[in-house]
């Protein structure tokens, strides 16, 4: 212990035998404080003998002078040309490896400082990023050199788990405000002066952006680890900038070009950005791994309860987000059925949920907006059409309902919504939701028909989701009866045909399923052939045929491509949906005949031609179905007609059904190895019924 305590005395008297022989240096105007004048405006300036004394007590991590320069507007003073911002800028370059009082201290190498300096030491790094803020706002050329240079400070504040600035919990939670505040000068000033490098350069530093987004999230709920340590005031000031920052990138100019007439369509770059926005998550995974809320999600939560979604920016956000940037899961669906469904308070919510509904139902391919079987039967569990049904009681008996806004109307985004289920209604999983539902929608629509109307548009409203109901569910192959799901009684050869009983499996076979069963089609036996036309394979290698019709849908050919599926994982799942497809449509069939049946009748009488030699076309792929009745000289090509005509049975009636498949498209290398988007073919299937099943209709 001695021996400890004459080694400290020999080291303070070395000191000061040291400060005797080497000169303090020579302190600023008026016993070293910064002189300046105040103006009438708040604003400062520093005397010009002082100015040199100023950089050097930055330069020492002074708090006197360092807070100076932080808060107050100094009129005479550049930070760039004064070499205060490379000071700072390298200081802060240090905020990852080392702690601050060392940064501090290193900073009076080769310097003796008096006492008076010493009790002015400073006592948090925060002040070093007001200075950024105060230069950003001073002298806007300097956001750029400050966005090439603050790597390590972004890593250190967009760590909001560690939360460490310096290796210290206390710098980060008093900088991480103002840091955020640098972020929303920086990014604000690059925008409004249609610069965007400054943007561009702070977005490429790996979590930037998802940290901006959190910001916005940044409450009890969902971040309360960070409310406790910032408290409320501070966490609801990070929540509005976070909000603005979000604003300002997702609705800046540059993320849009307009077309010809005047229509904004998001850029390439644009979309990126729109999409890293829209599907980052509200929460750090560091903090919860298990959160999949999306920005967009989110961000319709907050504003559903506020009743504020479909005022501006916020509407603009969301349309941007979720139609230009096609921003969409499960999440995102069920916040705008929800909206829709209880929150909308007055027509213009009604109209604005009804035109979300209308994005989110379909995904975007290339300029191609896309039915897909997934996201379709997803919306239908989540009450997308019950939704539309509430808008029609509320609001459909009104003037308003067809009053157009921006070329739409809340009739209109009701019947596309309606639309795009009946195209896709005899998928496999929008199938399988609408016979989910079917019970639930049938009886609220049977309330409605109660009512009475005038409106034409609204009776063709409640016949589109009559004519959904129709076609959903199970029949009988044979007798049309109406099958529950446990009365399905499946063709063990094909497993496409439903019968609800032995018996009417056996007649059916015996009609001429038995010439068909697992056989391909081929035109020697058009007139007898019952199953699937087209395509004639069912893809399952790399090496499949795309066959091409001209715009009226006639058959041009087809030619062998190699094939690179966009919208299927894999060729052995397409197959299945093909297949599960093909089963939904054969059990309508003889439904859709004789639901039909004077329609036929009244088109076979004008053509002036027998039963049997007419072929009657449904097109599923709208809604309505449509019905045609065509010669089979005009259906099918020569050498088809000639085997139609030779394997016929004047018995029967010949019925062709058509439906998309695969979300209606194909992507393919052309000759170039470029990749194109090509209409794939249709799915036909063919069945034949009875003459006498048609005349016995009443």
């Amino acid at each position: 212990m001695g021996a400890s305590k004459k080694k400290r005395g020999q080291q303070r008297k070395a000191a000061k035998k040291e400060s005797v022989l080497e000169p303090v240096p020579e302190p600023g105007p008026k016993n070293g404080c910064i002189d300046f004048k105040r103006h009438d405006d708040g604003s400062m300036t520093i005397q010009p003998d002082s100015i040199a004394y100023a950089i050097q007590n930055i330069r020492l991590g002074s708090d006197g002078a360092t807070n100076l320069l932080a808060t107050q507007n100094i009129n005479n003073f550049s930070f760039i040309d004064s070499g205060v911002l490379s000071v700072v800028l390298d200081f802060l370059n240090k905020c990852e490896d080392e702690n601050f009082s060392t940064v501090v201290n290193d900073a009076d190498v080769g310097l003796r400082v008096t006492l008076t300096y010493a009790a002015d030491r400073l006592e948090s790094p925060s002040l070093w990023i007001k200075i950024l803020s105060k230069a950003v706002l001073r002298e806007p050329s300097s956001s750029l050199l400050i966005a090439e240079s603050i790597g390590p400070l972004v890593r250190c504040m967009c760590n909001d788990t560690e939360r460490l600035f310096f290796k210290n919990n206390k710098h980060w939670k008093e900088s991480i405000m103002p840091f955020v505040r640098l972020m929303s000068d920086m990014i604000s000033k690059s925008i409004k002066s249609t610069d965007e490098e400054v943007v561009n350069t702070l977005l490429k530093y790996e979590g930037l952006l998802s940290s901006i987004v959190q910001w916005a999230f940044w409450n009890s709920i969902h971040r309360p680890d960070i409310i406790r340590v910032l408290g409320v005031d501070v966490g609801n000031s990070i929540i509005t900038l976070g909000g603005d920052i979000t604003t300002e990138l997702i609705l800046v100019d540059d993320n849009f070009s307009k077309d010809e007439s005047g229509e904004l369509t998001a850029t390439k770059d644009g979309m990126k950005r729109l999409r890293s926005i829209g599907a980052s998550s509200i929460a750090s995974k560091d903090y919860d791994p298990t959160c999949t809320i999306s920005f967009v999600a989110g961000f319709i939560r907050l504003l559903k309860d506020k009743g504020i979604c479909h005022r501006e920016p916020n509407s603009s956000i969301l349309e941007h987000l979720i139609r230009d940037a096609d921003c969409v899961d499960k999440d995102v669906i069920t916040e705008v059925i929800d909206f829709g469904t209880n929150h909308v308070s007055d027509f213009e919510s009604a109209e604005f949920a009804a035109k979300l509904s209308t994005f989110i139902i379909c995904g975007e391919v290339g300029e191609e907006d896309i039915q897909s079987d997934a996201r379709v039967s997803f919306t239908i569990r989540a009450g997308l059409i019950e939704m539309c049904l509430n808008f029609i009681r509320r609001f459909g008996w009104h003037e308003s309902f067809l009053r157009e806004k921006d070329g739409e109307s809340l009739d209109s985004n009701i019947w596309y919504s309606l639309n795009v289920i009946c195209e896709i209604s005899s998928h496999k999983k929008t199938a399988k939701a609408l016979r989910h539902k079917k019970d639930e929608i049938q009886n609220q629509l049977d309330r409605l028909k109660k009512i009475a109307t005038n409106s034409t548009n609204v009776k063709i409203l409640f016949d589109m989701v009559e004519s959904v109901l129709e076609n959903t569910g199970s029949y009988c192959c044979r007798c049309n009866k109406s099958l529950s799901r446990t009365e399905v009684k499946q063709c063990k050869g094909c497993g496409h045909m439903v019968y609800c009983s032995i018996a009417c499996q056996r007649e059916d076979w015996l009609n001429g399923h038995s010439v068909t069963c697992c056989k391909p089609y081929t035109d020697a036996t058009a007139g007898q052939f019952q199953g699937r036309v087209i395509p004639n394979t069912t893809p399952n290698n790399e090496i499949e045929p795309i066959l091409t019709y001209d715009k009226d849908g006639h058959f041009q050919g087809s030619a062998v491509q190699p094939v690179v599926p966009t919208l299927i994982v894999e060729n052995e799942r397409a197959g299945a949906k093909l297949v599960e497809l093909e089963k939904n449509i054969t059990s309508i069939q003889l439904k859709l005949f004789l639901d039909n049946s004077e329609t036929i009748l009244s088109q076979a009488k004008a053509l002036n031609q027998p039963l049997f030699d007419c072929i009657v076309v449904f097109d599923l792929r709208r809604c309505f179905s449509r019905v045609k009745v065509d010669k089979y000289t005009d259906h099918y090509t020569p050498k088809a007609a000639n085997g139609f005509r030779k394997s016929r049975s004047k018995e029967n009636i010949t019925c062709t059904y058509k439906s998309n498949i695969f979300n209606g498209t194909y992507a393919a290398k052309d000759d170039e190895d470029k990749v194109q988007i090509y209409n794939v073919p249709k799915l036909s299937m063919q069945k034949m019924f009875p003459h006498e099943w048609l005349l016995n209709q009443k």
